[in-house]
């Protein structure tokens, strides 16, 4: 059960994508924890780590010299309300039934169809493109 960064995911801009690897990587570091039926410090440092780096990332996002500019940006406001609502309903259920398979599945899904909508595949045009060589 995991998202997992595809290649495929990439915009070419390498910064943006090593961010945005990162923050997939974080979220299947939170529902692999849900998964295992971890105990409830072990969730709320994984939920606690993956919500203070998708904090970072958007506020790099948000100070980009090229924001209004990028296409790669330009969903980013709505990308983060999305993405609160999801973790907001996660921890909703969390609390009312704690860690579980069926719960990791659900973030997962979530999350899932989350990235498909909102981490792009290739953009040829990113100012902040390097060329390849």
């Amino acid at each position: 059960m995991s998202i997992g960064w595809q290649a495929s995911m990439e915009s070419g801009a390498p910064l943006l994508d090593a961010q945005r690897r990162i923050l997939v990587e974080r979220a299947d570091a939170l529902v692999a924890t849900i998964a295992t039926n971890a105990d409830r410090t072990s969730v709320e440092r994984a939920l606690r780590d993956f919500g203070d780096y998708s904090v970072r990332h958007f506020s790099q996002e948000e100070d980009c010299t090229l924001r209004g500019v990028c296409p790669a940006l330009e969903w980013s406001g709505k990308a983060r309300a999305d993405l609160i609502k999801i973790v907001a309903r996660f921890r909703e259920d969390y609390e009312r039934r704690g860690a579980s398979t069926d719960l990791a599945e659900s973030l997962t899904c979530e999350l899932s169809d989350w990235v498909a909508s909102y981490i792009p595949g290739p953009v040829t045009n990113l100012p902040c493109v390097t060329p390849a060589r």
